[in-house]
């Protein structure tokens, strides 16, 4: 089966702040969602293939719950504290399909998001608590997981999401089996670095720019 990137999220405590310096530079939040069950809420840029969620806290009690708490999601929104990655990315298969799970290089288990239908299930990849790679997970729908038709201008034009690199700590624990898997396929890179950071690439990078925010806001931007 071959997959495409469907969205990446950046968890944060500081959600205000890092929303306004994100816009300031020109991302368009344009959706936002409460999740609830799950104690999170977002802000959301749609690209045209992809979309950038900033995920933040909304109810403490259900992200430390038995059953959110594999995740990891607390310690990723703390992750200034924590030194969880603050990271993660969905994954969607290229064409729609019935479920070839059995054929998947890599293991999964099952999260039922309590704000879904009943009965919905979304994989993961990443394994169970583990807090310092980003948090892997895949979407049944070979389509953008956004309502809006267009996507919005970003910086002044509509992008397209065409690279996602995801720096982390050297003296964290070896990547999981998974991960490493959609490594190899090119579907993200990884990079030991002394710090996390988040590099999105828009538009494969033609015009030669970039702009990297502060540490307290550790994504870069290429286009």
């Amino acid at each position: 089966m071959h997959w495409e990137v469907d969205h990446v999220f950046f968890a944060s405590a500081d959600g205000a702040s890092v929303e306004a310096a994100l816009s300031e530079f020109g991302i368009a939040f344009t959706e936002r969602r409460v999740h609830l069950g799950q104690g999170t809420a977002n802000a959301c840029a749609v690209f045209e293939n992809a979309f950038f969620e900033l995920l933040l806290a909304a109810d403490t009690d259900e992200l430390r719950s038995d059953l959110i708490r594999p995740l990891g999601l607390y310690e990723r929104i703390s992750w200034r504290e924590t030194g969880a990655c603050p990271f993660g990315i969905c994954f969607r298969p290229e064409k729609p399909v019935l479920d070839d799970s059995a054929s998947w290089p890599f293991e999964t288990w099952a999260y039922a998001p309590p704000y879904a239908p009943a009965g919905k299930r979304i994989p993961v990849v990443t394994p169970r608590h583990s807090l310092y790679e980003p948090l892997v997970f895949l979407s049944p729908q070979s389509r953008p997981m956004t309502t809006r038709p267009k996507s919005p201008a970003h910086r002044g034009a509509s992008r397209m999401l065409t690279s996602v690199t995801v720096h982390r700590t050297r003296e964290r624990a070896p990547i999981s089996d998974g991960l490493r898997c959609f490594a190899k396929q090119g579907l993200l890179s990884l990079v030991d670095n002394s710090a996390y950071r988040l590099e999105l690439e828009w538009d494969n990078g033609r015009t030669g720019q970039l702009h990297e925010f502060p540490a307290s806001v550790p994504i870069t931007i290429r286009w």
